[in-house]
């Protein structure tokens, strides 16, 4: 929910201190960060397993991944179908980045 919800560390201490009823605490966010992470590489498995049935005509062993902007510049353009495996491989790609690198993770809103 923060990822989709609170894309800023104040709207993020928002939502935090409406489902607490208080401030949160360094133990709270610790353990939000480890659950993040964990969350994101669910979403690289399911997303990358999704699009593991598709044909191809080698295998993928490029890890890169466009950022948000670029993603969501090829769907407005056409180039990516949302719904599609290539779309939901470069999304599980996305997610994985996101796992590695600790960036926000893309959205599903425009993908799937």
């Amino acid at each position: 929910m923060l990822d989709s919800f609170a894309p800023s560390p104040e709207l993020e201490e928002v939502l935090l201190r409406a489902w607490l009823g208080r401030a949160s605490g360094e133990t709270l966010r610790n353990r939000l960060a480890l659950i993040r992470a964990l969350t994101r590489l669910y979403y690289a498995g399911v997303l990358l397993s999704a699009s593991a049935s598709a044909p191809r005509a080698s295998p993928d062993t490029d890890l890169s991944a466009p950022t948000l902007t670029a993603f969501q510049l090829a769907i407005s353009e056409g180039r990516l179908k949302p719904g599609t495996p290539e779309t939901k491989h470069i999304l599980g790609k996305m997610f994985l980045d996101s796992f590695f690198s600790g960036v926000a993770a893309p959205g599903f809103d425009a993908a799937v």
